[in-house]
């Protein structure tokens, strides 16, 4: 045995080193322990009860003076029991009690609504940036695409930079848009881990629906981003997302 892994039985150094010198002394007073195990005279008696309290050591008084030994080492599988039965009490008292509060906690804050805005490009910067934020590598969120606004320079170039970083992070997206616009997206957003589906039904447009988040877009006028967090909110979108889905065309 390495002698180090004593201390995952709760053996301090201290302790280990007079447990070992005992095992050579085989039965001996305090000055020859102090002088094998290389330990502070003023620490030894603490040091020769904690063992004594873990069945490690017990002692004989010959004469005026105790003379101490080391218990057999098969001891030290006790004290192995003994930690392995505090882990099970300590795990079951973790998986009974501690996590049920941290998954309510969660569960509360998940469930905490609030809503942001966002004006102007730089606004909308920051919308999309906080959405990519929100997403974990591989995730998807689903958008109700834009109108004519798609065909606009400036809404092109925004785009374009917005996908380069949405494709490092690996997030795909769902799209369902308007017909009349699938030749603009054919030549401006044919993007990777996108897919697309085009539909002559009236919808929110301008609407991406991602992880417990809704965020709808106005880019007339005064451009502006609405996020609104909300699970229920984010499931009635989601859920008429994935109808419109089915009944949208490729």
């Amino acid at each position: 045995m390495n002698f180090n892994e004593l201390t995952q039985l709760g053996l301090t150094d201290s302790e280990i080193k007079v447990y070992l010198a005992l095992l050579e002394l085989d039965s001996s007073t305090v000055g020859p322990i102090i002088e094998k195990a290389k330990v502070q005279e003023s620490k030894i008696y603490q040091i020769l009860d904690k063992l004594k309290e873990k069945g490690l050591v017990s002692f004989v008084i010959k004469g005026k003076y105790k003379n101490y030994q080391a218990s057999d080492p098969k001891n030290l599988i006790r004290l192995l029991n003994e930690k392995k039965r505090q882990i099970e009490t300590e795990e079951e008292k973790i998986s009974n009690e501690l996590i049920p509060k941290i998954e309510a906690r969660r569960k509360n804050k998940e469930e905490t609504q609030e809503a942001l805005v966002f004006e102007g490009f730089n606004g909308l910067k920051a919308a999309y940036n906080y959405l990519l934020d929100t997403m974990d590598s591989g995730e998807e969120y689903y958008v109700f695409n834009l109108g004519e606004e798609l065909s606009k320079p400036e809404t092109i170039n925004f785009f374009t930079d917005y996908h380069k970083k949405r494709l490092d992070k690996k997030v795909k997206i769902k799209f369902i848009a308007p017909s009349e616009v699938r030749n603009v997206i054919k030549k401006h957003y044919n993007w990777k881990l996108v897919e697309y589906r085009f539909t002559e039904r009236k919808f929110p447009i301008g609407t991406l629906i991602f992880k417990n988040h809704v965020m709808t877009l106005s880019m007339k006028d005064n451009i502006t981003a609405f996020i609104i967090k909300s699970k229920a909110n984010y499931g009635y979108y989601k859920y008429f997302f994935e109808d419109m889905w089915k009944l949208a065309k490729k």
